[in-house]
């Protein structure tokens, strides 16, 4: 039997996360499995989507965040904490 992977199921902040950063990075689509860095992403723009992260959302997220996560379902789970 092989191992298979089930994504966790997605809440109100995953959507909203990947449509600021990908409105933020100037791309058509971002998803969670994404670095922030595939994009290029700046120390500008991670203060961006930090503070429309917490703007929208109600949550404060350190740039640091972005900047030590692989993916941004790191990023996510952070929104989530």
């Amino acid at each position: 039997m092989t191992e298979q992977h089930i994504p966790a199921p997605r809440t109100g902040s995953h959507d909203a996360v990947l449509r600021i950063v990908a409105d933020v990075l100037k791309v058509p689509h971002v998803a969670a499995a994404d670095s922030f860095y595939d994009f290029g992403g700046t120390s500008l723009q991670a203060m961006r989507i930090c503070a429309r992260i917490g703007k929208e959302l109600g949550v404060r997220v350190s740039p640091a965040v972005l900047f030590d996560s692989d993916t941004l379902a790191d990023v996510i789970s952070a929104t989530e904490a």
